[in-house]
């Protein structure tokens, strides 16, 4: 079994491993609802792995499986593009048109992020800042204690 920053993240959000003590990933875990939808294998950290240039295809330049659901990868590419590279929070619902339980997925998704920065040991404040306005988005979506997430 890996012990990276990242497995461990992914255990802990998805696995009942222990999560770090933090008070955005209090919030977000506070919102964990069981997910229903079949797993897969699904790459784990898309948007930082493809390089992009004028003329070419795009080129994965890692792989990090896992074997979660379907819309996972996704999900950790929309929250990605919100906190690191300006993408509108008000469309991060548009991104996962068709995606069951895509709600649940951006916050399990979000909680992996922090989850791997704080055991990789690099998480501050400028990404508490940078993370906060995404975690109000997602969970202004998130079902509340009680519902039902009809996404």
């Amino acid at each position: 079994m890996k012990d990276n920053a990242w497995s461990r993240a992914d255990r802990a959000v998805w696995d009942d491993d222990e999560l770090p003590r933090d008070p955005s990933l209090d919030r977000l875990v506070a919102a964990f609802r069981p997910v229903e939808a079949p797993s897969q294998l699904v790459h784990g950290d898309l948007l930082g792995n493809v390089l992009f240039a004028e003329g070419q295809p795009p080129a994965v330049i890692d792989w990090p499986p896992y074997w979660r659901p379907a819309g996972l990868g996704a999900a950790i590419a929309a929250v990605d593009a919100g906190c690191w590279h300006g993408y509108p929070l008000d469309g991060l619902e548009r991104l996962g048109d068709g995606i069951p339980e895509w709600s649940q997925l951006l916050v399990r998704a979000l909680a992996f992020r922090i989850a791997t920065l704080r055991f990789a040991g690099s998480w501050g404040s400028d990404d508490v800042e940078r993370h906060a306005p995404v975690i109000d988005a997602v969970l202004g979506r998130a079902p509340r204690v009680g519902t039902l997430d009809a996404s």
